[in-house]
């Protein structure tokens, strides 16, 4: 299964620059597995020209939105309305590089590992041009409406 930025943007809720994965290349909701694809450019949002890279932390964001368009397959393919998330904690979160390149490739990949009523924590992978550069895990909150 491969879906394009384009059509992410139909079940992911950021927009304009800060929308950054590039597609996903690999998902199942059955399996809450996920994997995105994002290439490094000169305008990436998170490029500091100083540096001429971006820092390790943009690829945070990059796993966020991986989950995110995990959570929002899953309710396009069940026919369900989106829901708000939010990050409750990080834990073990590392790199092991300081700054991206403009032309590295980014894949992240995460995988559902437990879920209690609406908190569900995701173990996440993170691969730079195929070698595997960083890993946590990344707990979320998902909030329903309320209907009175």
């Amino acid at each position: 299964m491969v879906i394009e930025h384009e059509e992410l943007a139909e079940f992911v809720p950021h927009r304009g620059k800060m929308f950054i994965i590039g597609r996903i290349t690999n998902a199942s909701v059955d399996d809450w597995s996920i994997e995105s694809e994002t290439k490094i450019t000169r305008d990436f949002m998170f490029f500091d020209k100083s540096s001429d890279g971006v820092p390790n932390y943009a690829c945070f964001e990059i796993i966020a939105q991986t989950i995110s368009a995990l959570t929002g397959l899953y309710t396009r393919e069940k026919g369900l309305k989106p829901n708000m998330g939010f990050i409750l904690s990080v834990s073990s979160l590392n790199f092991g590089f300081d700054f991206l390149k403009d032309g590295q490739t980014i894949c992240a990949r995460a995988v559902r590992e437990t879920a209690l009523n609406n908190v569900y924590a995701f173990q996440a992978q993170l691969f730079v041009d195929g070698k595997e550069s960083g890993s946590g895990k990344i707990t979320v909150l998902e909030v329903t409406e309320n209907k009175a």
